[in-house]
């Protein structure tokens, strides 16, 4: 299982004080999997998977360091599924340089982030050329306002260089 078997469907989103907020129905290999809402006040996302009726598993929760004790909790058999593949996934780097596992919530933040891109890199690539140099992040772009690759490629060469930039 990867991130590309997860699809967003019926996204839904609002401003807050805090930001904003969102709503959106998550499916793994096209079907139905869990709801998923943040209020964008701030609090938890919540992630409510269709299985309700399924007997529940106990998982394992948060870690207490200090203590040394493994929380755990029940929960369906579809968020289990869903943490276990979380918990394989690369850990990321803290605000003070600690390393962190992944979890659910951080995990439904960047396929957001990523689902947006790509709705935006869409809309982009119908209007022009995408590109992005090689200093640019991993999900910035840029368009030129031609769909005529050849000419937007000579374009690139001459501005900067046949080496710095990737077509996306």
């Amino acid at each position: 299982m990867n991130d590309s078997n997860f699809t967003i469907k019926g996204l839904k989103t609002w401003t807050t004080y805090d930001g904003g907020g969102y709503q959106f129905n998550l499916y793994l290999d096209g079907k139905k999997f869990a709801w998923v809402h943040n209020d964008g006040n701030g609090g938890m996302i919540s992630v409510e998977c269709f299985d309700t009726t399924a007997p529940k598993v106990e998982i394992n929760g948060w870690f207490d360091k200090e203590k040394n004790i493994q929380h755990t909790f029940m929960a369906t058999p579809n968020y289990a599924l869903l943490q276990n593949y979380v918990k394989t996934l690369p850990q990321w780097e803290g605000f003070f340089g600690e390393m962190m596992d992944m979890d659910v919530e951080l995990w439904v933040d960047k396929l957001l982030a990523n689902y947006e891109w790509e709705k935006k890199l869409v809309k982009a690539k119908k209007k022009g050329t995408t590109f992005r140099l090689n200093t640019d992040g991993t999900h910035d772009f840029r368009a030129i306002s031609t769909l005529d690759v050849a000419k937007a490629i000579q374009y690139l060469d001459k501005k900067f260089g046949n080496q710095n930039y990737k077509l996306i």
